[in-house]
């Protein structure tokens, strides 16, 4: 646990601010869209758009942005794209199949 907030720490020293909050958190599969919500509060923008059976959620800072679709009840289905500002790259993914988009 104390090498992980010293990687933290030094990281945080020399990363780009957005770039690293999302890095850092790792597989985002792992988290429930609460669980995400709590842990960038205060720091990013979020949005919601809510269809038949998902939401899109997207948050932004002044350096990136990602949207992600979630269930209705926050369960995280995949990445939908990622979007690096200053770079002007977008990285927008296929949708998976195993999920019905409505």
């Amino acid at each position: 646990m104390l090498l992980k907030k010293v990687i933290w720490w030094l990281s945080s020293l020399f990363a780009t601010d957005g770039f690293f909050d999302f890095a850092y958190l790792g597989d985002l599969s792992k988290y429930r869209l609460a669980e995400l919500q709590a842990k960038l509060a205060g720091r990013w923008k979020q949005e919601v758009t809510l269809f038949t059976t998902y939401q899109l959620v997207k948050w932004s800072d002044k350096n990136s942005s990602y949207t992600i679709y979630y269930t209705l009840t926050g369960e995280f289905i995949q990445i939908r794209e990622e979007y690096w500002k200053k770079e002007n790259e977008l990285w927008v993914r296929p949708l998976i199949k195993d999920f019905e988009f409505k």
